[in-house]
């Protein structure tokens, strides 16, 4: 199955994006329960503060971790300094499930690609710029609504921007961590519609142990809706 095929199949599909591109780190993450992994390159990650080099500076560890898993490994290509067409072929090499990407940094030659597009949209966009990327070649929705990444809990509000999003568009909407979510805080997602979380490092960490540590009770939580 797809990426897409399996947020779409599950209750709730839980993903980690991992502060570091290690095995180790990958390891902890699919330990924990993990349905599927993303991986970074060409950004610097705010929440784990962690620069990520070029696809081809990585090829060999991507390579290690795509190949040592049973889980889709989706991958970021950049942000303002973005992957160029040669890069993404190597990404389609590597056998990377899907890309994931910011909208307002997304070249449109990477629509052409045959992995897997998630999208992140920020609360900039209103409901019809959301009701296009039903005519566009994107598969996942990644809701990136909140105005800023920062380690405080989510309130009501932010569910309502979640439901707004899941409301107004046919496509599997994920949830990232911008901001800290609790396990038990996972149910309040699903009732939504939302088909995944994404936690990252505001929720995780930066240590190898504390990434699986989380990632379990992550899982535990989804594991009974």
């Amino acid at each position: 199955m797809t990426f897409a095929d399996i947020l779409k199949s599950n209750k709730m599909t839980l993903i980690v994006s991992l502060p570091k591109n290690t095995v180790e780190f990958a390891e902890a993450a699919v330990k924990g329960g993990a349905n599927a992994l993303k991986v970074h390159a060409n950004v610097h990650h705010q929440a784990s503060g962690n620069d990520f080099g070029s696809i081809y500076e990585q090829k060999e560890v991507f390579k290690e971790i795509v190949n040592s898993f049973n889980v889709p490994v989706g991958l970021v290509p950049g942000a303002e300094k973005c992957a160029g067409r040669e890069e993404i072929r190597l990404a389609e090499e590597l056998k990377f499930s899907f890309l994931s990407m910011f909208a307002h940094y997304l070249p449109i030659y990477m629509l052409d690609t045959n992995l897997n597009k998630m999208v992140a949209v920020d609360e900039t966009y209103d409901i019809l710029h959301l009701r296009v990327l039903e005519k566009i070649n994107i598969d996942v929705i990644e809701a990136d609504v909140l105005p800023d990444d920062r380690k405080e809990k989510i309130h009501l509000s932010d569910l309502m921007r979640y439901g707004r999003l899941v409301e107004n568009i046919k496509k599997p909407v994920v949830v990232p961590t911008q901001r800290i979510i609790e396990p038990d805080e996972v149910k309040y997602l699903y009732d939504l519609g939302v088909k995944g979380i994404m936690i990252g490092a505001i929720v995780t960490g930066n240590e190898v142990d504390d990434v699986k540590k989380v990632t379990e009770k992550f899982r535990n939580e989804i594991d009974k809706l």
